[in-house]
């Protein structure tokens, strides 16, 4: 049984921003036609983590001439979320990084440029600990004697953590030309980028590993946090304080209701508000649609078909997976 919201009715939504109201008002006539691709565009204007962003979105709705083009655009935008979550479905990382001799924190302020040297500036920052769980991590215990102590002392339980890049982790790790614009139209990294508000080139290339885009998490709290299960929203009554939102209560249930964070030093920055906002938006997006169910099917099918079935049954799944092409409106 599906779990997705229908659209709310216009009413007040959107007061004082006739763009996105004129934008919203072409959806709903649309939602019964098309339910999953025009809720997700219903959701980012509504989810949208700044009126920058909302605008953005918005803005390509009402370019749109069509209610086909309109269509399009919805399923251009669920194209983007397939190709994020087949992403994951990538091998790891390795889980260890640089030596974890003992490191003073006022010592790690140089520019971060690969994927190691954040994981183990994070852990510095974050007191060798996942940030949400409190779990201590496994490689550092092993290597730093005071840390063993410390552990044993307070029954502290230890784990394998990640680092984990809270936007586009994988953005680093592609070639130029993967982030090459199509003609007249953003891709499938800019989309986000302008969505949140955020400067395409804060977290290009090697950028993507600054400290205020990391979390250090357990393992299985990173593929919670990275597959949109869980989600940090600011509380607004301390800085760098969050509430632990979830799609469903079950997900990643032994976390505590809030957090905040801490740097062991003051040089040594905490993950961006805005950066976690973006994060906090598309997970809305996702569990309100039910869009995650309909990709993890599209993925399970593309995976157990590997190839075209002869009488192109699984074609349209597949396309899902290939096509990066943008709607003729764009």
């Amino acid at each position: 049984m599906s779990a997705s919201v229908p659209l709310p009715p216009l009413r007040s939504l959107f007061e004082g921003d006739e763009v996105a109201r004129d934008a919203y008002a072409r959806l709903l006539p649309l939602e019964d036609q098309r339910e999953l691709v025009i809720r997700i565009l219903g959701q980012m204007l509504i989810q949208a983590p700044s009126t920058a962003g909302r605008g953005y979105v918005a803005g390509m709705i009402n370019r749109c001439a069509t209610e086909q083009q309109i269509v399009g655009l919805g399923e251009w935008y669920l194209n983007l979320f397939i190709k994020y979550f087949k992403k994951l479905r990538a091998p790891l990382a390795p889980s260890s990084c640089t030596s974890l001799e003992e490191i003073q924190p006022d010592s790690l302020v140089e520019a971060l440029t690969s994927h190691a040297e954040a994981k183990r500036q994070a852990l510095v920052r974050d007191n060798y600990r996942c940030v949400l769980s409190g779990v201590v991590d496994s490689s550092a215990v092993e290597s730093l004697p005071w840390l063993r102590k410390e552990v044993i002392a307070t029954k502290a339980n230890v784990n394998v953590t990640r680092c984990c890049h809270i936007f586009s982790g994988y953005l680093g790790r592609e070639g130029n030309d993967y982030l090459q614009r199509l003609d007249n139209a953003p891709n499938i990294y800019t989309i986000p980028y302008l969505f949140g508000d955020i400067s395409e080139n804060q977290l290009h290339g090697p950028r993507v590993h600054d400290l205020r885009n990391t979390l250090t998490l357990e393992s299985g709290v990173k593929t919670c946090f990275d597959r949109l299960q869980i989600w940090l929203e600011p509380t607004g009554e301390a800085e760098n304080q969050y509430v632990i939102a979830r799609r469903e209560d079950y997900n990643c249930r032994g976390l505590p209701k809030v957090v905040t964070f801490s740097s062991a030093s003051p040089t040594l920055a905490l993950p961006d508000p805005q950066y976690l906002a973006l994060h906090a938006a598309f997970g809305p997006v996702i569990k309100l649609t039910d869009a995650a169910g309909f990709i993890a099917r599209v993925l399970q099918e593309a995976e157990d078909t590997r190839v075209l079935s002869e009488d192109g049954s699984s074609g349209e799944l597949l396309n899902h997976l290939l096509s990066g092409e943008s709607p003729t409106v764009l």
